[in-house]
């Protein structure tokens, strides 16, 4: 086949023997070249790819007669009504030289919600058209949707290069490139061959940017990539809180307190007032034993809620209490917010919930920011569960980005946590994955560049959990950023706080919507069949046989 010389406004270059067709010089420039020759093991060569909207209409040649129909018929497509069957076996009859409109028929069948006959017709093409990329694309996401992955490389090709799998082509439209690209990312993705799947990736990337194709590849990779090294998470056994068969409340010295254990979530600024307006220290006295009264008697609160008797203003009063202390700065009470956050998960769900991750943070930064010694050896307490501990680095965290001047009394608070799970066993049961990903997470919040070497020992000892925080690489790019990026959370009253929690919106206005999944169900909708093919509209499918609208595939490539 002649190659296709490029038009003006195109500019061809060359990599690792592929020449690749871009349509205009703003998209190409030196940094963009050289980023593509850094990939090693290149998988490209031998071809140059083409944005030629009319591309695969040169191939398989549609008459005039029908191509007046398409958008039509495209539009038949998408509804999915099952009386268009019969058309489009019509027209196939008619046109069986066609392996678009057998790719229409497939993409019909998956829009009616029958996938078997939908992978019926992609088995149909591939017999009747073996040259027609489409239709091996879409029998390779057949495969990939069924977890039949050993199956892709027997159409794709065990090198998964596009040369090698059409030797007899020197052209490639950019929707095949990218849709091939697009499979065997998700394959080597599927099979934990991460290293192909990011060199792909990155060709995907330059070749188009902005594609569906790229998102689809990216979504993927990073869900596997997640599911991969959760598999591998560690995660420490959590101390239980101890029952007790006391059911009798504390003495308290103001009756006031009383109302902590009467009201929901939405304290009055007025109730709030009286009760902040008494005197300090037997203020801090009995909001320290609301604290310890909810672990005494947490089977007793535990007991009551299991049997369905749940009400918000019956199991609050720990959180009212903890606001309390933090508005008046109680650094009497590190020990005691401490304990709580020694407590199980139960304890968490049923007491604190939601706030240990959006305030309980703000807590301690009030009332321990000054005792950076107690919240370093709590952290190297076993048995306290991930998110507590959190709450306590990223406590430290905020410090160094509101008290600028702390920051080396900060970096080496973070240092000696870092070293002690460095230096820690699997028998401590002190080391936790997402514990250490969050206390990366914390160290990039103020960029704390200088514990650099030893996050890179916590990566090489295999105990960071990527989801939190990424890779190293991602980590060591965040730290060379020189941009001035401002990642402090805002200090807030006690009153802020209930306005704010007051505009959280409530279980009962959130209807369910069933495109919440987990990610293995989320990871379905990424390996869906790679679609079906006068001047084109941008609502009109692509001519180039993609099966996409034209404004979703080849309108800005």
């Amino acid at each position: 086949m002649c190659r296709q010389k490029p038009t003006p406004s195109e500019i061809v270059f060359t990599f690792a023997g592929n020449k690749f067709k871009l349509k205009n010089r703003e998209q190409f420039n030196n940094d963009t070249f050289e980023k593509m020759m850094d990939k090693k093991n290149s998988v490209v060569s031998g071809y140059e790819i083409t944005s030629d909207e009319n591309f695969m209409r040169k191939i398989y040649p549609v008459p005039h007669e029908l191509d007046i129909q398409l958008n039509d018929l495209y539009m038949l497509v998408t509804k999915g009504k099952p009386s268009s069957v019969k058309k489009f076996i019509r027209l196939i009859e008619k046109y069986p030289q066609l392996p678009a409109l057998k790719n229409y028929l497939s993409v019909l069948y998956v829009n009616m919600g029958n996938v078997e006959k939908s992978h019926e017709v992609n088995h149909w093409i591939v017999a009747e058209h073996p040259e027609y990329l489409f239709g091996k694309l879409n029998l390779a996401a057949e495969y990939f949707e069924k977890e039949e992955y050993h199956k892709i490389p027997e159409i794709l090709g065990e090198s998964m290069e596009l040369k090698e799998l059409c030797p007899r082509r020197d052209i490639f439209h950019i929707g095949e490139f990218c849709g091939f690209l697009k499979i065997a990312i998700l394959y080597f993705s599927a099979i934990g061959d991460f290293e192909q799947a990011k060199i792909r990736l990155g060709i995907l990337r330059e070749a188009d940017p902005d594609g569906d194709d790229l998102e689809v590849a990216k979504k993927y990779f990073f869900f596997a990539q997640m599911k991969k090294a959760r598999e591998n998470l560690i995660e420490v056994e959590v101390n239980k809180t101890i029952l007790s068969d006391i059911e009798s409340p504390p003495r308290f010295y103001h009756k006031e307190i009383a109302l902590l254990y009467e009201n929901d979530l939405y304290l009055d600024d007025k109730t709030i007032t009286e009760i902040l307006k008494l005197p300090r220290q037997s203020l801090i006295e009995d909001l320290n034993k609301v604290l310890d009264d909810s672990i005494v008697r947490f089977n007793y609160f535990k007991t009551k809620a299991d049997s369905g008797d749940f009400d918000d203003a019956t199991y609050n009063f720990v959180l009212h209490a903890l606001f309390m202390l933090s508005e008046i700065e109680a650094t009497e009470s590190t020990i005691n917010i401490l304990n709580i956050l020694r407590q199980d998960k139960d304890y968490i769900e049923l007491f604190i919930g939601d706030i240990i991750t959006e305030f309980m943070w703000l807590i301690l930064y009030k009332t321990a920011a000054s005792n950076l010694d107690a919240c370093k050896l709590f952290m190297f307490e076993p048995g306290i569960d991930s998110f507590c501990k959190s709450s306590v680095s990223e406590s430290v965290n905020q410090i160094a980005q509101h008290q600028p001047e702390r920051r080396e009394e900060v970096i080496a608070w973070f240092r000696d946590v870092l070293r002690f799970f460095i230096n820690s066993s699997l028998n401590d049961n002190v080391i936790d994955s997402g514990l250490t990903g969050m206390l990366v997470m914390d160290a990039l919040g103020f960029k704390g560049v200088e514990l650099l070497p030893e996050i890179e020992q916590v990566y090489q000892k295999g105990i960071v959990d990527l989801f939190a925080c990424g890779d190293i690489e991602e980590v060591k790019k965040h730290l060379a950023d020189k941009s001035d990026v401002n990642f402090n959370r805002k200090i807030e009253s006690i009153f802020d706080i209930y306005e704010e929690i007051k505009s959280w919106p409530s279980d009962d206005d959130q209807p369910w919507d069933d495109n919440i999944l987990e990610d293995e169900d989320e990871l379905d909708q990424y390996s869906q069949a790679v679609n079906a093919t006068k001047k084109t509209g941008r609502n009109d499918p692509c001519p180039c046989g993609s099966g996409k609208k034209y404004k979703k595939c080849c309108l800005n490539k």
